[in-house]
This record gives C-alpha cells, sequence and structure tokens, in this order.
C-alpha cells in the first residue's frame, strides 16, 4: 500500500491513536486530547460542522455529545463509514469548494488543511468563514512547517535516506502534506479571512531514533524538551501540531 492509500485508509488512520510507540501515539492523542476539551462546550443546541472527517474519530465524540452535526469530506469511504451515527449528517464535499452549510456555531477542522492545495488554502478558510454564523467559534489544528517531524518527513525524498530508513524502521510511510505553514504564514491567512485569535497553543515534540527506540524513556525526555522550547519563540516552530481557538469577525 503506498502512501496516498494509506493515508485514505481508515483503519490506518485510526490505528494512529494506538501506536504502540508510546511517543508516536502520544503526539496523536495529544492533539486528540486538545481538540476534544476545545469541544468541552459542545452540547445539543450546537449545531457544528466538521470540515474533514478521516477516520471519523471526532465525528464519533460530536455524535455522543447531541449536537447538531454536519459531517463532510471529498472521501466518500470516510463519509460512508460515519453514515448513520446519531445526529449527524455526513456529505461528500470539497473543502475549498462552496459547503452549502450555514450560520454554524463551530466548525472543527483537524489536520486537513495540510492536505489541501496551496493556492486553494485561503478559498477552504474563506469557504469555513461563511459557515459560520457572526461570533461562531472554530477549531483548527495543523502541523507546523519547520517541526522535526515535518522536517525528518522531507529527507525521505532522497533516496539513500529512504534506503537507510526502511532498513532502520521496516515499512516508511510519507505523511502527504502539501500545504505547510508556519504560524506567522497561517495567521496572516487567517486574519484575511476573518477570524481572530482566542487561543493559540503548539505541542508535540518529535526527534528520530529517541522518538522511536527510546521508549518511556525517550518519551520522557522529548516531553522535557517540549516543556521548554514552547516557550522560546524560535524554537517552538519545531514542535509539530499548532492548534487555534478562532473567533470569526
Amino acid at each position: 500500500m503506498n502512501s496516498l492509500t494509506r493515508q485514505h485508509d481508515i483503519a490506518f488512520q485510526a490505528n494512529l491513536y494506538a501506536d504502540p510507540n508510546p511517543t508516536r501515539r502520544s503526539l496523536h492523542s495529544a492533539r486528540r486530547t486538545w481538540v476534544e476539551q476545545a469541544l468541552a462546550g459542545v452540547g445539543p443546541e450546537t449545531r457544528i460542522l466538521e470540515v474533514g472527517v478521516g477516520c471519523g474519530i471526532f465525528t464519533r465524540f460530536l455524535s455522543r455529545t447531541g449536537a447538531q452535526v454536519t459531517a463532510i469530506d471529498i472521501n466518500p469511504d470516510f463519509i460512508e463509514s460515519v453514515q448513520g451515527l446519531p445526529n449527524v449528517s455526513a456529505h461528500v464535499r470539497d473543502a475549498t469548494c462552496p459547503f452549502d452549510v450555514e450560520n454554524q456555531d463551530v466548525v472543527l477542522s483537524s489536520e486537513v488543511l495540510e492536505h489541501v492545495p496551496p493556492e486553494r488554502s485561503i478559498a477552504m478558510l474563506r469557504e469555513i468563514r461563511a459557515s459560520l454564523k457572526p461570533g461562531g467559534l472554530f477549531i483548527l489544528t495543523t502541523p507546523q512547517r519547520y517541526a522535526t517531524m515535518e522536517l525528518a518527513a522531507r529527507l525521505l525524498q532522497f533516496p539513500a535516506v529512504l534506503a537507510l530508513a526502511r532498513k532502520i524502521y521496516g515499512n516508511v510511510d510519507e505523511l502527504g502534506h502539501i500545504n505547510l505553514l508556519t504560524a506567522s504564514q497561517l495567521q496572516q491567512q487567517l486574519e484575511s479571512t476573518g477570524f481572530r485569535i482566542e487561543r493559540h497553543e503548539r505541542f508535540g515534540f518529535y526527534l528520530p531514533l529517541i522518538a522511536d527506540f527510546g521508549g518511556k524513556a525517550g518519551q520522557s525526555l522529548l516531553r522535557g524538551i517540549e516543556a521548554v522550547i514552547r516557550h522560546i519563540p524560535v524554537l517552538r516552530g519545531l514542535l509539530w501540531t499548532q492548534a487555534y481557538v478562532l473567533r470569526a469577525c
């Protein structure tokens, strides 16, 4: 299975949250926890749009809250996997084209923007803004351009590095991220499309070998480094996830 196919495979994506490697598992679990905490106020009266269903992990979470959920994704398999969930209406849509959804209280888009062609990035953000009611909330997560995870993945384009990685790790998957933005670049796009930042955090530190073979000791070391560099302006760009709670102006 090639890397693009794996990115579109439901089981592969779901298994990221149960990876046997503690560091890799924690990178995804930390993002999941952050998103669910950001959605803590969602309830039966909330109208919420999820842009990008993926394996459906957040769709199922939202379904359990009783919120009125509209879920969209360009992949029909992802949409089929959440059809029939209570309180969920799921539709195949291109996130960079009109959603035909309006007056939402909340929009969630987690780990989607990086898969959108760069020239369509602002188009997606504009459509999200158009779907929100005035003052509505936008919950967004996406990787940072120069995160150590992304830098390591980019090295795989070199055949010698790819061959070495396959010898060390066995199966190696590309991340398939084509629209990686720094925090500054993303914030400019958000401001230009009508959003105000209410909360912004960066987290998730990865170093090859230590992360993959260091076990719990390696995980503890990386968490210690993360706790330090997340407060240093230049170095915090090395953290993997940038996460936002945004308000529609």
